[in-house]
């Protein structure tokens, strides 16, 4: 049995990348300041001219901005997906992209 192997884009391919996103989903977002996700919710707020998107079920509302409960619920396709969950949730928020 043998390994799939793949290989991504060179660094200068993902900087790229990166400066062609125009939007960004932040899926596990949290109204609560000791969290990562509103840290990075924050920087981005205030650092980008990108649309930012907060994913999550629970919470209305984070930083003034209205949340979504899925990403099959957003009004675009994000081109950045930042995830904020355990690992074993990961599957399920693969699913719900699609």
């Amino acid at each position: 049995m043998t390994q799939a192997y793949w290989e991504g884009p060179s660094a200068p391919e993902r900087l790229a990348l990166l400066r062609q996103a125009k939007s960004i989903a932040i899926v596990g977002a949290s109204d609560k300041p000791s969290r990562a996700s509103y840290f990075v919710a924050t920087y981005l707020q205030s650092s980008t001219r990108d649309k930012v998107y907060f994913v999550n079920p629970v919470v209305k509302e984070i930083l003034g901005q209205p949340t979504y409960a899925s990403l099959a619920d957003l009004p675009e396709s994000p081109d950045i997906v930042d995830v904020f969950r355990k690992h074993d949730d990961l599957p399920g928020v693969l699913d719900s992209m699609w």
